[in-house]
C-alpha cells in the first residue's frame, strides 16, 4: 500500500476541477497512473508508469484498471491520473468494480489525461457502488462508439468535469454516459460539468436512462452537437424517475423543423418525479419548439429555447398571463 505519504503536495478535501467541486477521500489509499513511458515524454518531466511498479507518486501504474484492482472496497481509495497520460480503452480495459473507488484525472486542458475509444465497444464500466470519475479528454476514433461510460450495478455513480470529443463526423460517440436496464441499479447517478463537442448528425441521448431509477442528478453540462435528429439530452424511454434533477445545462444541436419528440428530454412515462430548471436549449426547429415530450410527470421551471441564431431565446414552456 502507498500511504499518505505518496501524495507531495498534501491531500484532503477541497479540489475543484474545471469548475467540479470534488470531495476526495481523506480515510483511503493514494495510487497513482502515469502511461507517459516514452524517452521524449521523461525528458520533459514525466514519470514512466509500469503496471509493475507499487503504484506510488514516483513509481506510477502505467494503466488505470491496474490501480483499481489496488483498490480495496469502500476505504476511501483515489486513483490520481497524472497529466500526459494516454490510454486505449477496450469493452474490458477500465472496470470500476472495486467500490468507493475515486479516479481524479489531473492536467490543464493541453496536457490532461486522454482515453482513446478505438471500437464500438470501447466503454468505461462502472459495476460497483459509490464509484466517481472526474475529468479526462476522452476521444472517439471509431464510428459510433455506443457509449464512453457504462453503469451496471452501480448505485452513487459521478462522472463529472471530462471533456468528450467526436474527432470526425463519422468517428463519434453515441452517447456519454448509459445505464443498464435493471431498476434502480444506477440510483443516485450524478453527471456533472461535462462538455461534448459531437459532430455526428445522428448520435443518441447524452445520458441515456435506460430503467427505472431514484435521484439522478445531470447538471452544469454543456453539449455541442451536429445532431439533426436525435441527440437529445436526456432519455427516460418509457422509464420512470423520482426526484429527479436536471438543471442548468447547455444543450445546442443543429436538429430539424417539425421535430416531435422532445430536443432536450423523451420519454414515455407519465409519473416521473423532479425538477428541470434553468436549461438553455438550441435547434433549428421553429414549428414545434418542443423541449421535451409531454406527459413525463417532471416539473418545469425557467428553460430558455431558441430556433434562430441570433436571437435570445424564450421560456419554455410558456407562461400565461393573466
Amino acid at each position: 500500500m502507498t500511504g499518505r505519504s505518496d501524495f507531495p503536495n498534501g491531500f484532503g478535501n477541497g479540489i475543484t476541477l474545471k469548475g467540479v467541486n470534488i470531495d476526495v477521500p481523506i480515510s483511503g489509499e493514494a495510487f497513482w497512473v502515469n502511461g507517459s513511458t516514452t524517452a521524449a515524454n521523461i525528458a520533459k518531466g514525466a514519470i514512466g508508469g509500469s503496471d509493475g511498479n507499487k503504484g506510488s507518486y514516483k513509481q506510477p501504474f502505467a494503466t488505470v484498471d491496474k490501480a483499481i484492482t489496488s483498490c480495496s472496497a469502500n476505504r476511501g481509495d483515489t486513483i490520481f491520473v497524472m497529466p500526459g497520460h494516454s490510454e486505449t480503452v477496450t469493452a474490458t480495459s477500465i472496470n470500476l468494480d472495486v467500490a468507493g473507488v475515486t479516479v481524479v484525472n489531473l492536467g490543464q486542458p493541453e496536457n490532461q489525461a486522454t482515453y482513446t475509444f478505438n471500437a464500438t465497444g470501447s466503454t468505461i464500466t462502472v459495476s460497483a457502488a459509490g464509484c466517481a470519475w472526474y475529468g479526462g479528454l476522452h476521444q472517439s476514433t471509431i464510428l459510433d462508439c455506443a457509449s464512453a461510460f457504462t453503469l451496471g450495478a452501480a448505485k452513487g455513480t459521478t462522472v463529472a468535469g471530462g471533456i468528450f470529443e467526436d474527432t470526425s463526423s463519422i468517428l463519434n460517440f453515441l452517447s456519454l454516459v448509459t445505464t443498464g436496464a435493471t431498476d434502480n441499479d444506477a440510483d443516485d447517478l450524478t453527471v456533472e460539468g461535462n462538455t461534448w463537442y459531437g459532430l455526428n448528425t445522428t448520435p443518441l441521448a447524452v445520458v441515456s436512462i435506460l430503467a427505472a431509477e431514484l435521484r439522478p442528478i445531470v447538471r452544469g453540462n454543456k453539449a455541442y452537437l451536429a445532431a439533426t435528429s436525435g441527440g437529445e439530452f436526456i432519455t427516460l424511454a418509457a422509464k420512470i424517475v423520482s426526484g429527479a434533477e436536471f438543471a442548468g445545462n447547455y444543450h445546442v444541436v443543429v436538429g430539424a423543423t417539425g421535430t416531435t419528440t422532445g430536443i432536450f428530454l423523451t420519454g414515455s412515462g407519465s409519473t416521473s418525479t423532479g425538477i428541470v430548471k434553468d436549461n438553455f436549449v438550441s435547434s433549428l426547429d421553429t414549428t414545434t419548439e418542443l423541449i421535451a415530450t409531454a406527459g413525463t410527470g417532471l416539473v418545469f421551471h425557467e428553460n430558455y429555447y431558441t430556433g434562430v441564431a441570433d436571437k435570445s431565446g424564450k421560456l419554455w414552456p410558456a407562461v400565461d398571463v393573466a
